[in-house]
């Protein structure tokens, strides 16, 4: 009987611990949740963001870039409207257009008759679309009267059609040459035949030197 004492006491002993050991872990469970250790994980801080990387600001060194260079940089940077919403689209000039002179020889002649004689020299078919858009048409006359009698007349006559051109007649008096332009006129729309008309009021002998058109046109 007294044999089994050691043996009992040890075994009471090893109970002891293993309660012991027990009872630590329940402590560990209770007082220390991992709920504790869960808050303390989310609560660390967490190291701060950079703010946005600003640009590189770049300083004009003034030792190496000489007064004028710093005016030119300050005047293209002040004055450049690149891109703003008040810059205006560039002004294209416009040119009015400038309208040519043609000129038409139509010949010469002469006569001694009163009334209205045809100087067949000068017929000449004359045709509107060669010149383009015509602004402008003008009977340019040299005529001659040695004796200065009486008067010189002279005028554009419209064969194709039978008649006088409006506004060619031209009139020379009391001097024995003379160049004369007329009123403007229109010519026909098509081509047509013209010729010079001169008449001597008195009968005397006078004398077309010259007789033309001048055209002006676009």
């Amino acid at each position: 009987m007294k044999q089994d004492l050691p043996f009992a006491h040890f075994a009471i002993l090893i109970l002891l611990l293993l309660i012991a050991v027990n009872l630590l872990i329940l402590d560990i469970k209770i007082f220390y949740p991992q709920n504790i250790l869960l808050s303390e994980t989310k609560t660390m801080p967490f190291p701060a963001v950079s703010k946005e990387a600003q640009p590189p600001v770049y300083k004009i060194d003034n030792s190496q870039c000489p007064v004028a260079c710093l005016n030119l940089i300050g005047q293209a940077t002040s004055g450049s409207n690149i891109g703003s919403p008040d810059q205006t689209a560039p002004i294209v000039s416009k040119q009015a257009a400038v309208a040519k002179e043609y000129f038409i020889p139509l010949g010469q002649g002469e006569t001694s008759k009163n009334n209205w004689d045809d100087i067949i020299g000068t017929e000449t078919v004359i045709n509107p679309a060669v010149y383009g858009q015509i602004k402008e048409t003008y009977f340019i006359a040299s005529l001659k009267n040695p004796t200065k009698n009486g008067q010189v007349e002279v005028r554009l006559y419209n064969v194709t059609d039978n008649n006088v051109v409006y506004g060619s007649h031209v009139v020379m008096t009391n001097l024995t040459e003379q160049t004369i332009t007329s009123e403007k006129f229109a010519l026909p729309n098509s081509s047509k035949l013209l010729r010079a008309q001169l008449k001597s009021t008195l009968g005397y002998p006078v004398t077309l030197e010259n007789a033309r058109l001048k055209i002006l046109a676009y």
